[in-house]
Formats: C-alpha cells, structure tokens, sequence
C-alpha cells in the first residue's frame, strides 16, 4: 500500500489517502476540516475499466441547453 498523509490543502485542511501498490486503486481517503469535521471515504469491490461509458454522455435534453448566468441568490 501506498499511504500519502499530512497533505495540507492549507492551514486549516488535510487529506490522506491509501492506495495499492499494483495499479494505485485507491483503498481510503480521509479528509480533516478546522479539526472538527472529518470526512473518511472507503472503497470496495473496485474492477478495472468503465463498464458502461455512456454514463458520462449528457441526456438529449442537455445538448439543446444555453449557457447563461445565474441570479445573485444562487
């Protein structure tokens, strides 16, 4: 296993994270805010490749969408 810890994001933020050795799938990640707030991510069953590649292919209705700027609010 590959472990990269102590990797600040800045003063107040830290990642980690376990990845194999053969092929770098990861195995956890582990992300720390102020102290208080800890965010860890496990991984499991993992295969290699997409098997489905039209998931990232956006639906019909997306490709007819205009860009366009968001109010205030949001």
């Amino acid at each position: 296993m590959y472990v990269f810890h102590n990797v600040s994001i800045n003063k107040s933020e830290a990642w980690a994270g376990v990845y194999t050795v053969k092929d770098c799938y990861p195995v956890q990640e582990k992300y720390t805010r102020n102290s208080s707030m800890t965010t860890s991510t496990r991984f499991f069953d993992l295969q290699l490749g997409i098997s489905d590649p039209g998931v990232f292919t956006p639906p019909s209705t997306c490709q007819s969408a205009r860009p366009g700027k968001m109010s205030e609010g949001c």
